[in-house]
């Protein structure tokens, strides 16, 4: 559970991140306002934007990935036939690896040997 909305709560945290550099006037105290003060601020608050951008994105894409895991049917899982609307499981005989080949036939004689030796 916690795997799915991990990007979630790191979008969180960069959006506060965010907040903090682009309007500082509105979420910080003035002591601490003074010590994130500089032109850098601003870039480093888009910066931050970008990843919580990131992290959304990455949360929809896990989100949507287990929301198609939920509704497609594994194709290597065993299917089950419905009695009731007439399925039926059919074996193939071709398919019948444990049959010998050609079971019923009489085995031909032996042929001679290709290298010229002749058993009697």
């Amino acid at each position: 559970m916690f795997r799915r909305h991990y990007n979630l709560l790191l979008m969180g945290f960069w959006i506060v991140i965010a907040a903090g550099l682009l309007a500082p006037d509105l979420i910080l105290p003035e002591n601490v306002r003074r010590q994130f003060g500089g032109p850098g601020g601003t870039l480093a608050g888009v910066l931050a934007l970008t990843f919580a951008l990131y992290n959304l994105v990455r949360w929809w894409a896990y989100q949507s990935l287990y929301r198609h895991r939920a509704t497609t049917v594994n194709p290597l899982s065993v299917r089950r036939f419905d009695s009731e609307r007439g399925e039926r499981y059919e074996l193939n005989s071709d398919l019948d690896f444990l049959k010998v080949p050609d079971a019923d036939k009489p085995m031909p004689p032996p042929e001679p040997s290709a290298n010229g030796d002749q058993k009697t």
